[in-house]
């Protein structure tokens, strides 16, 4: 199969890194076009794949194509391809805020989005995605066999994609600012710890955790129960943490409903210009 990606910002690069990592494409069936081709090759240096001049030369050569461009981008890049109508490329579209009626507007052939998440460069993580009802059977399929390769695969609605993205493509960030905090905080309280040390030990603790939670298929409050004895200090400091972590997440959880309000109004916006 061949694969297409439109844009090189960190998504695009991610995909190419992943899809050349766990050998889902090779140099000769991966196609990449970017506004600005020295970028690209100069990306193509130490991941190989043949550059494209243009939007529609990547569409016209590939089965799948993969839009990794800002959102208000991709309208405009959809009827670029639109207008060869030979192009029967399967669209997978990684903008917020476009929906999958937005880009079936636009384009005879099938649709679907996706949300990827950084993890997924290192072969872990959930690429979320959902299909338009143009997509057949067969082509949902080779879709998911190609996102196992990067991770796990999870099919959502559109109705539930935002939110299951802050716990997945959002998580890494937000998870990596937590633990930023936390071992800042460990060298306030104790500066003979470097906030190199801290860092440390926090990941490795990290990556522990999860792979303990993956390999006895623990509940987070299992684990929990094993850390966690009564009056003890993790519990205390879960009861701290019950405190504030409760409105907080809500609040994040709110300001994302704003902004992907936002970012629809100006899709919608757009279409209508």
């Amino acid at each position: 199969m061949k694969i297409g990606i439109i844009g090189l910002g960190s998504i695009g690069q991610m995909l190419v890194k992943a899809f050349t990592r766990s050998k889902a494409a090779f140099a000769d069936s991966l196609y990449v076009y970017n506004r600005t081709r020295e970028k690209a090759e100069a990306f193509a240096k130490d991941w190989p794949f043949i550059v494209c001049d243009s939007v529609h030369e990547c569409a016209a050569k590939v089965d799948m194509l993969f839009l990794c461009t800002k959102p208000l981008d991709i309208l405009p890049v959809v009827d670029e391809i639109a207008k060869d109508r030979t192009v029967r490329a399967h669209l997978v579209s990684a903008a917020a805020g476009v929906s999958l009626d937005d880009l079936a507007s636009r384009y005879a052939g099938p649709v679907s989005k996706l949300i990827p998440t950084v993890t997924s460069q290192e072969l872990h993580g959930v690429s979320l995605f959902c299909c338009h009802r143009s997509v057949s059977a067969h082509d949902r399929e080779v879709l998911i066999g190609l996102l196992d390769h990067l991770g796990k695969p999870e099919e959502v609605t559109e109705s539930t994609i935002e939110t299951a993205t802050i716990l997945t493509s959002s998580a890494p960030g937000l998870i990596a600012g937590i633990l930023e905090q936390f071992a800042q905080a460990g060298t306030r309280h104790t500066p003979e710890l470097s906030i190199e040390q801290t860092r440390r030990y926090l990941v490795e603790t990290l990556l522990g955790t999860a792979m303990l939670l993956q390999a006895e298929n623990l509940g987070f409050d299992q684990l929990i129960e094993r850390v966690a004895t009564k009056g003890g200090i993790t519990q205390e400091g879960l009861e701290v943490l019950g405190k504030f972590l409760p409105a907080a997440f809500d609040e994040v959880f709110a300001m994302t409903t704003q902004k992907h309000q936002l970012l629809k109004e100006m899709i919608a916006r757009q279409q209508k210009a």
